[in-house]
């Protein structure tokens, strides 16, 4: 026989008290009552409830103020709790249910009615207990496929995994944590010095791949910065309590002025029907740049609050370092071969990857602009002065801010064959307008014949 499952019940009415120990016999059900509530959170924590039923109107504690207390720990918040009240407007009703109550039941109730609902709620708890511990042990597995760990990347990004993707293959294991969807941290078995983990994650195209749900502490986790093997420069993306629904986060904007002219930036979220963060670029008044990146559904719940804020913040970052780049005066001219502005270029490469960042995702784009790169900085030494960082930005070398001439057509064939590759994964992505992408240094750009070399 199983146990019998723990009620507690906090009622100033001794008589209401007598009735649902009643209503909730023995031996299924072992009814411990409390008069004041109090008295219950003394005990709580040594009871460990399976349901929590509790009057709303009581002289010293009220089931409001318990209900919140009870919430707030670690231990007890997702113990059900029923509200039990001779209130009837609806209203009330309504705002207890969302305070995050399972149930109301009204005074007068009948006891058949009570226990009906506290059986429906134990089983409703039971299967979320059972789906929850088989989510934190649960495994995907498999073998990898003809286009290698990109699409595995994809997914873990897309379902914001909280856990690892772990491939291995003959004399090798590489892996990648993930929090809530974003790439924290890489490495391998065994380790190579200067190796990039991230890069060689990326290359394999063979072998087989497990990916874990489970809970990550990002404050364990080492932060990488630019080449590094990390992506993430958050840590703060915490777990947050999955109780009540969730709020859109708040818009952000920035001022820049960048080479004479006024840039404003402007970030906003909505759900237009699913979450949806929008950016735009303003120059002088006029919108020149339009970047938005989406989920497959709304924001509703609590437990994606923190995630939803964190993209909100993090693009408008992006997009705002990408912008601020360009807000110092390009170099003078030097003696002797034409050189050319490299945070135009950088500049330019960085908008037009922002372009597929919503089709691939964050972690896939700036995997395959460092794919891109590495192939091609063999062929173009120019290439070399820039690099990749880790939130998906094209940087400069400040030491090398002017480079040689041939570095625009070097640079035209690196977004050439970024667009390609993200094509083949993505058909739209592949089909980016490169001057609308970079309308806002259009003119700069067509001067120094980036354009031309795109089209040769």
């Amino acid at each position: 026989m199983s146990a019998p499952k723990k009620i507690v019940l906090v009622d100033d009415d001794p008589h209401i008290r007598r009735l649902i120990e009643q209503s909730l016999p023995a031996p299924e059900f072992q009814v411990l009552g409390f008069g004041d509530g109090r008295d219950a959170l003394m005990r709580l924590h040594e009871i460990v409830p399976d349901l929590i039923v509790a009057d709303i109107m009581m002289p010293e504690m009220d089931g409001r103020t318990f209900f919140q207390v009870v919430k707030r720990s670690q231990e007890l918040r997702h113990v059900p709790f029923i509200f039990l009240s001779a209130i009837h407007a609806s209203d009330q009703i309504v705002a207890t249910m969302e305070a995050g109550a399972d149930d109301f039941v009204n005074k007068p109730f009948s006891p058949i009615r009570l226990l009906a609902k506290v059986r429906a709620i134990l089983r409703l708890a039971g299967r979320t207990a059972a789906y929850a511990e088989d989510r934190r042990h649960h495994e995907l597995t498999g073998n990898l496929g003809a286009k290698g760990t990109l699409p595995l990347v994809k997914f873990c990004e897309s379902v914001r995994l909280s856990g690892r993707l772990t491939v291995t293959a003959p004399g090798v294991e590489r892996w990648a944590d993930f929090l809530g969807g974003e790439l924290l941290a890489a490495g391998s078995q065994p380790g190579t010095e200067g190796d990039d983990a991230i890069e060689g994650l990326l290359s394999m195209t063979a072998g087989g791949y497990r990916i874990e749900q489970r809970r990550l502490d990002p404050g364990a986790l080492p932060n990488f910065e630019g080449g590094g093997s990390g992506l993430a420069e958050d840590p703060a993306v915490g777990l947050p309590s999955p109780e009540g629904p969730a709020h859109l986060p708040g818009g952000l904007l920035s001022k820049l002025a960048v080479r004479g002219a006024p840039v404003t930036i402007q970030t906003e979220a909505e759900n237009r029907p699913d979450f949806m963060v929008t950016t735009l670029v303003a120059r002088s008044g006029q919108v020149i740049r339009k970047i938005e990146s989406s989920w497959p559904h709304p924001l509703q719940r609590r437990a994606d609050q923190a995630a939803a804020e964190a993209q909100v913040r993090r693009q408008h970052e992006r997009v705002a370092a990408t912008v601020g780049e360009l807000a110092s005066e390009p170099p003078a001219p030097a003696g002797g071969p034409a050189t050319t502005d490299g945070a135009l270029l950088a500049w330019a490469v960085s908008f037009i990857a922002e372009q597929t960042r919503d089709l691939l995702g964050s972690v896939m784009t700036t995997a395959l602009l460092r794919r891109t790169w590495t192939r091609l900085a063999r062929k173009h030494e120019s290439l070399r002065s820039l690099r990749v960082v880790a939130d998906g930005r094209v940087l400069v070398n400040h030491e090398q801010a002017a480079l040689p001439g041939p570095a625009v057509p070097a640079v035209a064939e690196w977004v050439a064959s970024f667009l390609t590759e993200a094509g083949a994964l993505a058909e739209k992505a592949g089909k980016v307008r490169i001057r609308q992408a970079t309308r806002m240094m259009e003119a700069d750009l067509e001067r120094i014949g980036f354009y031309a070399a795109l089209n040769a």
